[in-house]
């Protein structure tokens, strides 16, 4: 009987990236790393073969990751751009409605994309440590008796 060859073993997919290509990811975007920038390295680096890490740009996931990275960075120039505009026109009025647009759209990206260095949440009671506690469990009273018809 032949072994079963095991192709995905950390469970990536689509939605959550496995520890190599996260790893992956992380060197090729930090600054500090030795392979910053380098896509090859940095997937030599985090484990890859040398034949797959000289293709990682093409691959979906990594070619994903940089347009998303692309995106954020064009959407903070137009936050750069919105935050130093002249809204006001040649008669002195504010132009409200070309503002509020790029305001709108450069919130919703740096939200959406750019969550971990814009984001509103602010976790204020674990500081940022998982908080363990007891389940609750919801009954159907009126199915238990407890309430009255």
């Amino acid at each position: 009987m032949s072994e079963e060859v095991i192709t995905n073993p950390n469970g990536a997919n689509q939605y959550q990236l496995d520890p190599r290509q996260k790893m992956c990811w992380d060197l090729y975007i930090n600054p500090k790393s030795e392979t910053f920038g380098n896509g090859t390295q940095s997937a030599i680096k985090a484990g890859y073969e040398p034949d797959y890490a000289d293709q990682i740009t093409t691959v979906e996931w990594f070619k994903g990751k940089v347009r998303r990275l692309q995106m954020l960075d064009k959407a903070e120039k137009v936050l750069d751009k919105t935050l130093t505009y002249n809204t006001e026109n040649e008669e002195g009025k504010v132009q409200t409605d070309l503002l509020r647009i790029q305001t709108d759209v450069a919130k919703h990206i740096t939200k959406t994309l750019g969550k971990d260095d814009y984001s509103e949440r602010t976790d204020i009671t674990s500081g940022g440590k998982e908080i363990k506690g007891n389940n609750i469990i919801f009954t159907n009273f009126k199915e238990n008796g407890a309430i009255g018809e």
